[in-house]
């Protein structure tokens, strides 16, 4: 079995998985794949303070397939409304590895701020104040923002959880 990739609508990969699924079953095509994969990436994000767990699409647009021969399942995805190209050429398996080890590591999204940034504070007794960062410490994910407090600026530690993009 090697894996193929499908190019879908953008934004429409679960319900296009679902008729994808729907249609090769319909037409007998079903014995020739193993699985379908939207390659995604449990993400942690904050919004208003608040831890989310979502899912994140790292390739939006693209459905992995796993099969032995795209050849045998062509026909029946051609006709599918919604899929704009099938790629012929099988992944490599260095690719789908890297691709299926990061289906499983959770990402914490609120590390990628850099220096100078504004930001708005989510959490803690300065929440909705609005600061630039100073200094990053990427391996204890904390920040050193400048926050004007009564007309002066004053520099606050904070951790990347009580901060995000303005």
């Amino acid at each position: 079995m090697k894996w193929y990739v499908i190019k879908v609508v953008t934004g429409k990969e679960k319900k296009m998985k679902e008729t994808i699924e729907s249609e090769l079953r319909h037409n007998g095509l079903d014995k020739f794949i193993s699985r379908l994969l939207i390659p995604s990436q449990k993400v942690v994000q904050i919004r208003n303070g608040k831890k989310y767990n979502i899912e994140k699409n790292f390739f939006p647009g693209y459905i992995l397939v796993e099969c032995g021969s795209i050849k045998d399942i062509e026909g029946g995805l051609k006709h599918i409304q919604g899929v704009s190209s099938i790629l012929k050429d099988a992944l490599k398996q260095s690719e789908v590895d890297r691709i299926l080890g990061k289906e499983n590591e959770v990402q914490d999204t609120s590390n990628n701020f850099y220096l100078n940034q504004h930001v708005k504070i989510v959490d803690g007794p300065f929440a909705s104040f609005l600061g630039s960062i100073k200094e990053l410490n990427e391996d204890k994910k904390k920040v050193k923002l400048a926050v004007l407090i009564f007309g002066r600026e004053t520099f606050l530690d904070l951790s990347f959880q009580q901060i995000e993009k303005e």
